[in-house]
């Protein structure tokens, strides 16, 4: 609530002899002694800086996460490198783990292996002997040195994520992982492939194939 604050203002008094003017912008009669009320809206400020720390306090102690959210375009990827966007892709961490909300269009009916690779870079390098799709990424995110994939709940790579589900008007669904948090994935690579997804290393990558759309996750 404002509080309210008075200040008194006094005006000279002109002679008796002279006609009492009025002030053109008040229209108060010189000498008049004027009660000038004025509002103040420090208590306020004050009071919701309180009651915001107080709330975040509150959160905090009852166990209620919030959430922290990263979002990143996801681009269509050739051989020849990054083509147009044809989506987005919001990271989120909270008490669950990190859930990626993806958004995409023109990507092939079917199913699609995700996976969060080791490196910022969504660009084309030699692969083999030729340039390939996506291949600046690097491998599967894999800081425990796992070198297997076993899928999003086995003890493999830790940018095994689950996989998509591709209708005729592309991927619109959310996938969570526990084991993660948004500081691993920040300045990563997230992966759509030409494959699906057996969570085995056979075929390589749980059959994956070739890297068909990806976007970096920007740092928070």
């Amino acid at each position: 609530m404002l509080r309210r604050r008075f200040r008194l203002v006094a005006r000279p008094i002109k002679s008796s002899k002279s006609a009492a003017k009025c002030d053109p912008q008040t229209g108060i009669q010189s000498g008049t002694m004027v009660l000038d009320e004025t509002r103040s809206s420090i208590p306020m400020n004050r009071s919701t800086r309180v009651l915001t720390i107080s709330a975040t306090a509150v959160l905090l102690a009852t166990g209620v996460a919030i959430a922290q959210q990263l979002t990143g375009d996801v681009n269509r990827i050739t051989d020849v490198g990054v083509g147009d966007k044809i989506g987005t892709i919001e990271i989120s961490e909270a008490k669950g783990g990190v859930s990626f909300k993806i958004a995409v269009n023109g990507v092939p009916k079917g199913q699609r292996g995700f996976h969060m690779h080791e490196k910022g870079d969504c660009g084309s390098a030699m692969k083999d002997g030729k340039m390939t799709a996506g291949e600046a990424a690097g491998p599967h995110f894999d800081p425990e040195a796992k070198k297997s994939h076993k899928g999003p709940k086995g003890a493999g790579h830790k940018g095994d994520l689950p996989l998509l589900n591709a209708t005729d008007k592309g991927i619109n669904e959310t996938v969570t992982l526990a084991r993660l948090k948004l500081a691993d994935v920040q300045v990563r690579a997230l992966v759509i492939h030409e494959g699906g997804d057996n969570y085995s290393d056979n075929p390589e990558n749980g059959g994956g194939k070739g890297r068909i759309a990806c976007g970096v996750v920007p740092k928070q």
